[in-house]
């Protein structure tokens, strides 16, 4: 049922962001991406391409701009995952703490020898 726990693999989601922000560091795919400008036409062809001259000078700075962006949206996205394993990590010490605690500061005379219910023969029965 949802809501009842909270299940997490805190190695699985460390492993993600790590590969999430190798994968960021790695060189951009297209080197187009990695130039300021494009390159006139070569061979006297200007008149045929520098449309093309034209609109690739003004999609660069586009497509960098964009794999900026999805850079910082895995680096943020790393981030999370990274975050969401160490809180899941320091819930669960919380936890374990608590229960520690509870067990070894719980007064050994509120503990009866025999549970009280064992002793009444009608316990159980309708």
């Amino acid at each position: 049922m949802s809501g009842d726990r909270i299940s997490g693999d805190t190695d699985a989601m460390r492993e993600f962001a790590s590969r999430i922000m190798a994968s960021i560091e790695a060189t951009p795919v297209s080197p187009i991406a990695r130039i300021e400008e494009s390159t006139p036409c070569p061979g006297g062809l200007d008149e045929l391409c520098i449309h093309l001259t034209h609109a690739e000078n003004e999609t660069i700075p586009k497509l960098q701009t964009f794999i900026t962006m999805v850079e910082q949206g895995f680096a943020a996205y790393a981030s999370f995952v990274q975050q969401t394993a160490t809180n899941y990590l320091r819930a669960d010490e919380a936890g374990r703490q608590a229960i520690l605690t509870a067990f070894v500061t719980r007064p050994k005379d509120d503990l009866p020898s025999i549970d009280p219910r064992l002793l009444d023969p009608r316990a159980g029965r309708r």
